[in-house]
């Protein structure tokens, strides 16, 4: 099977189009090698393995099969994080590979849909547990100044947080998103007249969450510090429609 797997792998390589499927009456590559990833968390961490180093070839972004293999590779990275969950720390590393992609052959628009694809698969990891690590990674590659997270996939990303999120909000999430949301580039991108009214709004009610988990009846509780009291603070700061 292990060997099936990576006989898959090489095949990937070699062809263009590359559609991931989840249907066991269909026989093509997508689809063998994501049965298999489902069965086999073997497979499926081997397969990350190879999605990492393909995704980090400086060339690949500029292949004739990228717009077609980069969404195959999101979709079945998305279908192993469903399915491993001790995968998707590492499925988080793959993801974010695809926001320092660049081609001069590809439409903007064709080259920010499959970067919203990544945002959408680090949604999904946060959702099963691991958003601390999801808002940890993303302000780290902000900070890092070397992918393409431009302002657009910034509120996009921030947006469906917002989505899907629920209070109460622990002191982890306080530390964690509130940390991402004071960088400057996420300050510039959702105080712009771009971010929709609503969404503000959503976010000044999130504002007031973050307070309140760090509020004096739940600090003894939460064993919050200073540090994340001053983090809810500058939040409001940071963002004047949050008053």
């Amino acid at each position: 099977m292990i060997l099936k797997g990576s006989q898959l792998c090489e095949q990937v390589e070699n062809i263009v189009k590359f559609v991931v499927s989840e249907d066991a009456r269909n026989s093509s590559v997508g689809t063998q090698i994501s049965n298999l990833c489902i069965k086999c968390s073997t497979i499926a961490q081997g397969f990350l393995m190879w999605a990492r180093a393909r995704s980090s070839n400086a060339d690949f972004s500029s292949t004739a099969a990228y717009p077609y293999t980069a969404p195959g590779i999101l979709s079945l990275v998305r279908i192993i994080a469903s399915h491993h969950p001790l995968q998707r720390s590492s499925a988080i590393e793959v993801a974010l590979i695809f926001f320092g992609h660049t081609s001069k052959e590809l439409s903007y628009q064709k080259m920010n849909a499959i970067k919203e694809q990544a945002v959408r698969l680090l949604l999904i990891i946060a959702t099963k547990g691991l958003a601390v690590d999801v808002f940890n990674a993303v302000a780290s590659t902000l900070k890092s100044g070397r992918s393409a997270f431009d302002s657009g996939l910034i509120r996009y990303f921030i947006s469906g947080a917002l989505e899907i999120m629920r209070p109460p909000f622990s002191v982890g999430i306080v530390q964690s998103m509130g940390s991402l949301l004071l960088l400057s580039p996420c300050t510039e991108a959702l105080n712009a007249v771009y971010f929709d009214s609503t969404k503000k709004q959503k976010l000044h009610q999130f504002i007031g969450y973050f307070m309140d988990a760090v509020s004096d009846e739940r600090r003894a509780f939460a064993r919050c510090t200073s540090r994340d009291v001053s983090i809810a603070t500058a939040l409001k700061s940071a963002y004047k429609f949050a008053k």
